[in-house]
């Protein structure tokens, strides 16, 4: 059994793209995000901000971990990437991960003014520095890519769907 986790930065629709994905596949989603709010009890900005990015990105891991080898679909957040240990465990036999790459001009785009995301609100130098330094660690992180830009949900799950089943296919 191998855990489906999308990787990608802010914006490139994990959560969109992977509820759909589980849906069509009868399997159960989760998001990475979302069980670390559970797990903590505080909202994403009030742990960065009470406990700092390290805290967070430790709780990250447990979280990610505690996913290997479940018959699931699991969105990330947009820095998972950034611990070594998370880039190995995304690696591993126990996930087959897949990249939501996408242009920065269509981060821009989708979530310009959105406050909820603490190391998007910095000027526009350091967004395009954080994306462009994160690109090289998602393609290192990652089984498969597959551009967002502008493809409909549905031709992206399709794509993604391919994959995962020659990937299986030759697991096997």
């Amino acid at each position: 059994m191998t855990t489906i986790a999308l990787i990608g930065f802010m914006g490139s629709g994990k959560s969109t793209i992977g509820q759909r994905l589980a849906h069509s596949m009868e399997t159960p989603f989760i998001d990475t995000d979302d069980e670390i709010v559970n797990k903590v009890g505080m909202s994403i900005p009030e742990i960065f901000d009470h406990f700092g990015e390290l805290y967070f990105r430790n709780v990250e891991s447990e979280v990610l971990k505690s996913l290997s080898k479940q018959d699931c679909v699991v969105a990330t957040g947009g820095g998972i990437i950034e611990l070594d240990a998370n880039r190995q465990t995304l690696k591993s036999d126990d996930f087959l991960t897949i990249w939501l790459d996408l242009p920065f001009d269509t981060v821009m785009n989708r979530i310009a003014n959105d406050e909820s995301r603490p190391l998007w609100n910095q000027d526009l130098e350091k967004r395009l520095n954080l994306f462009n330094n994160r690109q090289s660690l998602y393609d290192d992180s990652s089984h498969f890519s597959v551009k967002v830009d502008d493809q409909p949900v549905e031709d992206i799950v399709e794509e993604i769907k391919r994959y995962i089943y020659s990937y299986t296919t030759f697991e096997t």
